[in-house]
């Protein structure tokens, strides 16, 4: 089997068999695409895709040639290494040729951390609904949720009035498998 061929069974196998989403596997193939442009100008004939020296010449011509981000970078290490665990499972390559823990560590790498308001910023984004009318109380209530009881926005847009539990003031939040859990609710 050619590289290129190799390359689709890699790709179909990312998406029917792991499973992973269409803009995984579209990011899957953006990044294959790029290392199989690279292997064909440097290195026609590499045998061995985890070589140490080839990755670095690759972490070198990600980062110089096509100025990418160090966030791009792993993520293409990252969809480099799930292709060589694809080439072992499908022993189209001896694991014990594989030099994935020689490849540098990306040490540049950010840790992306959230903006945060500060509590006179988050008091102004508050009074900004009105309160006259009932979709403005409703605006506001969604920003207190998100605000004080510290819900994700999509969890919010989920919610359904059977989770809201007034007697007791709490809301039912359910989470990723099935576990549930109980906020408290705002003050009217």
């Amino acid at each position: 089997m050619n590289r290129e061929t190799i390359i689709q069974e890699f790709l179909n196998y990312a998406q029917m068999v792991r499973g992973c989403r269409l803009k995984t596997a579209e990011a899957y193939a953006i990044d294959m695409n790029v290392w199989k442009t690279f292997c064909s100008s440097h290195y026609p004939q590499v045998d061995n895709p985890s070589k140490a020296k080839i990755v670095l010449d690759y972490i070198r011509n990600l980062r110089v040639n096509r100025e990418n981000a160090s966030v791009t970078v792993g993520r293409k290490l990252a969809t480099l290494s799930s292709y060589i665990d694809f080439l072992i499972l499908m022993e189209l390559f001896d694991s014990k040729q594989d030099e994935r823990q020689k490849w540098p560590k990306l040490l540049d790498t950010p840790k992306r951390l959230p903006i945060v308001l500060d509590n006179q910023e988050m008091q102004n984004i508050l009074i900004q609904p009105d309160t006259s009318t009932i979709l403005s109380r409703r605006d506001r209530t969604i920003l207190m949720l998100i605000y004080s009881v510290g819900l994700r926005v999509g969890k919010v847009r989920s919610l359904q009035l059977k989770d809201i539990n007034r007697s007791d003031g709490r809301i039912l939040i359910s989470g990723m498998g099935g576990r549930e859990r109980y906020v408290p609710s705002i003050p009217s």
